[in-house]
């Protein structure tokens, strides 16, 4: 259990990080996404939600993949959720934004997108500050 419970916070770090980042150390962060994917993938298989049938404590803990995962790539013009390589997490996704207790209680898709942007430019600018012309 601790190994993709420490792969979810290794995504939610390096997709963070994969949104900001630029050639080569963009490339690391998108591969370490995947990884991490990975080991949540393996978790999920066979399973509807986390815990079994039913949305449970770490589906609730782990809904910010549902929403923002698809936020970073979209913000970050990459892809990390391929349906056919984590076929689990995508079904989950669908379940979990379709439940009930969860549907209409999140925020508008272009809403997140434009928030994301402007964290990602204003990381992205200190990280990468431009030229001060003489």
């Amino acid at each position: 259990m601790i190994e993709w419970s420490t792969g979810a916070l290794l995504l939610l770090l390096s997709a963070w990080k994969a949104t900001w980042l630029k050639g080569e150390e963009k490339a690391k962060a998108v591969e370490e996404s995947i990884e991490a994917l990975e080991k949540i993938e393996e978790e999920l298989k066979e399973k509807k939600y986390f815990e079994g049938e039913g949305i449970g404590y770490l589906d609730l803990a782990l809904g910010w993949i549902a929403k923002w995962l698809p936020v970073m790539e979209k913000v970050g013009s990459m892809q990390l959720l391929k349906e056919k390589k984590f076929p689990a997490i995508t079904s989950w996704i669908s379940k979990f934004l379709s439940h009930p207790a969860i549907k209409d209680k999140l925020p508008p898709w272009d809403e997140l997108v434009v928030y994301l942007d402007e964290k990602r430019e204003a990381r992205y600018n200190s990280y990468y500050p431009k030229q001060r012309e003489n």
